[in-house]
């Protein structure tokens, strides 16, 4: 049966009593009476001291029995919370001899390495690492020894195959006489973080390296930008983040964009905004914004691309347009104003304009429906009325490979109504800036009326030639 250190105290303290109270009775009892009297006295003190400096001694070591104790359990208090308080942490703990040997871990060190604590105890990473990992931490906390102070280091862990990035605060422990006896070892996981930081790199370089400008700004100013928006506007990063945005926007704009920003506040996102900004050398440049605001925070981010040369095409386009609308129309009226027909055909052969007088031609009034090859419509005869005229030598087929014709005589005769037309056609190519031709114009002069009109005046001439004196030219011939 083990015996408390108290009770032997208590027990020792009482047998001392009891031989101090037996050695004075001894004393007493063979002591001659006739001995000086004094002595007995002395004794008899002697006997009372004695007991009562064993019993200050007990209750002195008593005292102090039970200020250890509360000590103890004090201390038991404290490094239980101690260790509830490293076991409970995110980080993990350990502290090692000089020598590398643990003796303190706490729950998230031991997951490292799927040990219990037990296990890692009075162990050196050497007893359950490979040589160079353990070689790898073993410098590490040689250099706390070396540099007597807390030093930072990044470790890569393998946690159940995994590698984890942790950021390990080394310091050193010192005893009462500033003797360095161990390490301490503070682990956070910044795996992460890491990752976080990397892509936060990546954002950033893609943030600065985007040709679009890229911003974040609040209600009235910008947080951060781009340098595509610098090198557009001509400002550099301090100037625009310096002063509100609405100082740089054209002031016409203004009023038009803060009302944009209202949108944003409410939740809806910008599309395709578009507003001028005023640059440092005095121009105005075109932006188009696709925006979105942080409901929380109100913070803006927006994507700007400079559309200035494409609003500049557009006008050109638009201006381009406009005139050639407006040639379109002084050609309508010319090409409606005058009395031959008129066809303009691309090289596939398709009419894509007639006036009026080509259009009463042909009976059509769709132009392209109207055939540029005359034989598809119209029975093409030479000026005899017999003789059938090759298609080939039309003057549209001769313009197509870059041949000009003038005025030939030919006779159009209906394949419906075989109404018969004496025209005279012309053709010409239009030629582009590299030599090609890329349509063709073929004018048609109706003379079928002159040409009435020539043989009603022959006639009458013959008609009236006796009657004035003058032989008739058939008779003259027979006599």
């Amino acid at each position: 049966m083990k015996v408390s250190f108290e009770r032997k105290i208590l027990l020792g303290y009482i047998i001392n009593i009891v031989v101090i109270i037996a050695l004075g009775l001894i004393y007493w009892k063979y002591m001659p009476l006739s001995t000086n009297k004094l002595w007995h006295w002395i004794s008899l003190v002697l006997i009372v001291l004695s007991i009562g400096m064993l019993t200050t001694v007990y209750f002195i070591l008593k005292a102090q029995l039970k200020a250890k104790k509360e000590s103890e359990e004090e201390l038991l208090k404290n490094q239980k919370l101690m260790q509830s308080i490293i076991n409970n942490t995110t980080n993990a703990i350990s502290v090692k001899k000089i020598n590398g040997e643990y003796i303190l871990v706490n729950k998230q060190y031991q997951t490292f390495f799927e040990a219990k604590e037990t296990n890692l105890i009075g162990k050196t990473n050497a007893d359950f690492l490979t040589k160079d990992i353990a070689d790898k931490y073993r410098s590490a906390d040689l250099d706390v020894i070396k540099a007597g102070k807390d030093i930072q280091v990044e470790e890569i862990i393998e946690i159940s195959g995994t590698p984890h990035t942790f950021l390990s605060v080394k310091f050193p422990l010192k005893d009462t006489s500033n003797r360095l006896y161990a390490i301490g070892t503070i682990s956070t996981d910044i795996t992460e973080r890491k990752k976080l930081s990397e892509s936060l790199k990546a954002a950033d370089a893609f943030f600065n390296i985007s040709i679009d400008s890229l911003v974040i700004a609040s209600q009235n100013k910008f947080i951060k930008i781009n340098p595509s928006l610098s090198k557009i506007l001509g400002y550099n990063d301090k100037e625009l983040l310096k002063k509100p945005f609405t100082n740089f926007i054209f002031p016409e704009d203004i009023e038009l964009t803060k009302e944009e920003i209202k949108k944003l506040k409410k939740g809806t996102n910008v599309i395709n905004f578009k507003n001028r900004w005023i640059c440092k050398d005095g121009s105005v440049k075109w932006l188009s914004w696709n925006a979105t605001a942080d409901k929380t925070t109100g913070t803006l981010y927006a994507i700007a691309s400079d559309i200035t040369e494409k609003i500049k095409l557009e006008e050109e386009k638009e201006n381009t347009l406009n005139a050639l609308y407006e040639s379109q129309q002084k050609l309508n009226m010319i090409l409606e104003n005058i009395n031959d027909g008129v066809l303009v055909a691309n090289t596939s052969k398709e009419v894509i304009l007639a006036n009026d007088v080509a259009n009463a031609l042909f009976g059509i009034e769709d132009d392209s429906k109207i055939p540029i090859n005359f034989s598809d419509h119209f029975k093409v005869l030479f000026p005899d009325g017999k003789k059938t005229f090759p298609v080939q030598d039309l003057p549209a087929e001769r313009a197509l490979v870059g041949e000009v014709t003038e005025n030939v005589d030919i006779i159009l005769k209906d394949l419906e109504t075989k109404e018969m037309h004496r025209v005279l056609l012309s053709g010409r190519p239009i030629i582009d800036n590299e030599g090609h031709v890329v349509a063709v114009v073929v004018t048609i002069k109706d003379i079928s009326r002159y040409k009435k009109l020539e043989e009603e005046l022959e006639q009458k001439d013959q008609e009236s030639r006796p009657k004035i004196g003058f032989k008739n030219i058939k008779q003259k011939k027979t006599n």
